[in-house]
């Protein structure tokens, strides 16, 4: 698997992720889903962005090496 399909593989799972927990929080909205919301679902999202912006540069790398080596 290239790192463009992981990326983008992880990016529709975010996306359906986020779709998912919006249908949640549209029909449950207390103290608790706040929590999940803070302690679970942002963290996750943030994690998600670095690993996304991680697996960019490696792609880039990986082809800037294969180019090279050609």
């Amino acid at each position: 698997m290239s790192m463009q399909t992981a990326t983008a593989q992880l990016t529709k799972a975010t996306k359906a992720l986020m779709y998912q927990w919006d249908v949640t929080a549209s029909q449950w909205d207390d103290p608790v889903s706040k929590r999940i919301e803070d302690q679970h679902i942002t963290p996750l999202l943030e994690s998600v962005k670095s690993a996304i912006s991680a697996m960019e540069t490696m792609g880039e790398s990986v082809a800037k090496s294969i180019n090279d080596c050609s």
